[in-house]
């Protein structure tokens, strides 16, 4: 994978995958795998036994965990028993690669290492049901977000990454639990159109040559045309387990269960203004 000649859009690296047009994909976004583990945990080995019966590429769109702060994680508990989880699967053929989110942002080699898969550290650009794709988290596209977007930029910068990877693995923990609970609160009080994709970050999506956007963040699941291509916005896996399904030219939200796909309504569109 390398990036991409005009490898940024907005502000994000984007990468480009080589070869895969052929085969099955299955895009999730938004599990937020939290430290009890549960019924999320279960619809992503039921959707990881479907990847793996159809030798599939699999695609998590970013905010894999619920918070995600220090390497030591991939040690215990949940992050351990997911680890493992994309391991067997990487190991019996799956094609494995995982987006960073706005939580989970400082996973990298210690997570390649345990599962055999690539992390990405931006967008992926690709070939996906016959058509050119850009894959992204989601969370450069909400521009209107100022604040968001300004702390985004001080909180992946190397001083903070880097005091992150010192400290003790309570504290982050409990750091990164009251964070969580400040969005909320800021999420919940605030003008949600401040918190939506703009008509002009996806046309800046668009604009990186590719026909079709997938992406995910915002949590309401959407599909339609824009300009002269399609958008799909994955919902939060862990509300019921959907996700986008790729396969022989066809692209389908559906549900895994008892190693079955099960097809899906596609969402209505939104509008982007």
């Amino acid at each position: 994978m390398t990036p991409a000649a005009d490898d940024a859009v907005l502000g994000t690296r984007v990468f480009v995958l080589a070869g895969g047009d052929g085969a099955p994909a299955f895009l999730l976004s938004d599990l937020h795998v939290p430290a009890g583990g549960g019924a999320v945990v279960d619809a992503l080995a039921a959707w990881l036994s479907c990847a793996r019966d159809r030798r599939a590429r699999v695609f998590v769109l970013g905010d894999l965990f619920d918070s995600y702060v220090s390497a030591r994680q991939l040690r215990v508990g949940v992050w351990r028993d997911v680890a493992d989880l994309f391991a067997r699967a990487v190991h019996a053929g799956v094609e494995l690669h995982v987006l960073h989110g706005n939580r989970d942002f400082l996973l990298g080699r210690e997570f390649e290492a345990a599962t055999g898969g690539r992390v990405v550290p931006g967008g992926i650009r690709c070939r996906l049901a016959g058509r050119s794709a850009l894959l992204l988290h989601g969370d450069e596209l909400c521009q209107n977000d100022l604040p968001y977007q300004r702390a985004k930029r001080w909180l992946r910068s190397r001083p903070v990454r880097a005091l992150a990877r010192c400290l003790p693995l309570r504290t982050s923990l409990a750091l990164a639990e009251r964070a969580r609970r400040r969005s909320r609160e800021v999420v919940a009080s605030g003008d949600q159109a401040r918190f939506a994709p703009t008509a002009a970050a996806v046309g800046a999506a668009f604009a990186n040559g590719v026909d079709l956007l997938v992406f995910g963040h915002i949590h309401r699941p959407a599909r339609g045309p824009f300009a002269a291509g399609e958008y799909c916005v994955l919902p939060a896996f862990d509300a019921d387990g959907t996700g986008l399904f790729a396969d022989a030219g066809e692209l389908t939200y559906a549900q895994c269960r008892d190693r079955a796909v099960q097809r899906q309504p596609d969402p209505p569109p939104r509008t982007f203004a």
